[in-house]
C-alpha cells in the first residue's frame, strides 16, 4: 500500500462529514491564517492537504489566484461545493499528493496548511516540496496539533489518534514540527501553540467513521488514563482536548 492509499480509503468516504465539522470549518486558527496571509500578500496562495476547503475557501479572497492540493477525490468533490456556497471564483482544485506538488518551483507567495500535515506520509519530503514551490521570502503557515514533549503522553495520543483513524501518521511535538521546517530550508518562528480544540468523544470518533472495536478501545484508553495523560489532554467523561500550533516558516 503507497503512502498516500490509508488517507485516500480513510478521507474518501467520510468526507461528507468534513463540511460541517466545527473544528475545520471555522476557529480562531483559522482566522489567524487569513491574517498572516493577507498581511503578506502576492499574487498567489496554495493550500496542501486542503480537505473540504475551508482554509482555501477563506483565504482565497486575499489573492488573484488560489490551489487548493489534496491527495482525496472525494475531498476535492466535497471542496468544490464548500467554494461554490461561498461564492469563491478565482480557486482550483487539484489532486495530488502533497510531496509531488505539480507547481512551479518559486511562484508561489503563500503556502497553508491546516490539520492535515498529520497525515502526510512522509512529511520532510512534502515540507520539501513547500520549500521549493515558495518565492524567496515566500510564506508558510502551518497549524497541526502537536504532542507534548513527554515521550509517554506522546505516544498515548499517537496511539489514540491511530487507532481512530488508521491514516493518522504523527502529531510531533513543537521541536519536531520546526525541525521538518527547518530541515526543509525555511526559518521558523512559533506564532502560537497555546489553542486548544475540544473534542466531543463521540462526535469525533462519529466523523472518522471509527469500526466498533476500535472505538471501543478508544473509549477504554480514555477511561483509564494515566493521571498524567488524564490533566495534558483534559479528558472528562464525554470530551478531550488536543493542542494545536501556528508555526511560520520563511522561504
Amino acid at each position: 500500500m503507497s503512502g498516500i492509499e490509508p488517507v485516500q480509503k480513510q478521507f474518501g468516504r467520510t468526507a461528507a462529514a468534513y463540511v460541517d465539522s466545527p473544528n475545520h470549518a471555522k476557529g480562531e486558527d483559522l482566522d489567524r491564517i487569513v491574517a498572516l496571509a493577507a498581511e503578506h500578500g502576492g499574487e498567489c496562495v496554495v493550500d496542501v492537504g486542503t480537505g473540504v476547503g475551508h482554509t482555501l475557501r477563506r483565504v482565497a479572497p486575499h489573492f488573484r489566484g488560489a490551489v487548493g492540493v489534496d491527495a482525496t477525490r472525494e475531498m476535492l468533490e466535497a471542496g468544490a461545493g464548500v467554494l461554490a456556497g461561498a461564492g469563491i471564483t478565482n480557486a482550483v482544485l487539484v489532486q495530488a499528493d502533497a510531496t509531488a506538488l505539480p507547481i512551479a518551483s518559486r511562484t508561489v507567495d503563500v503556502v497553508t496548511s491546516r490539520l492535515a500535515a498529520h497525515h502526510f506520509a512522509d512529511a520532510a519530503r512534502a515540507f520539501r516540496e513547500i520549500a521549493r514551490i515558495l518565492r524567496p521570502g515566500g510564506l508558510f503557515v502551518l497549524v497541526d496539533n502537536f504532542a507534548p514533549d513527554e515521550p509517554e503522553l506522546a505516544r498515548f495520543i499517537n496511539e489514540l489518534e491511530t487507532l481512530r483513524d488508521p491514516s493518522h501518521v504523527r502529531n510531533h511535538t513543537v521541536a519536531g514540527w520546526r525541525e521538518l521546517l527547518e530541515r526543509a530550508g525555511m526559518r521558523t518562528t512559533v506564532d502560537s501553540h497555546t489553542a486548544v480544540a475540544q473534542l466531543n468523544t463521540e462526535k469525533w470518533l462519529e466523523r472518522s467513521q471509527t469500526p466498533p472495536d476500535r472505538a471501543e478501545e478508544v473509549r477504554l484508553r480514555l477511561r483509564t488514563a494515566p493521571p498524567a495523560a488524564v490533566e495534558a489532554f483534559q479528558i472528562g467523561p464525554i470530551t478531550f482536548a488536543v493542542r494545536k500550533l501556528i508555526l511560520i516558516g520563511r522561504a
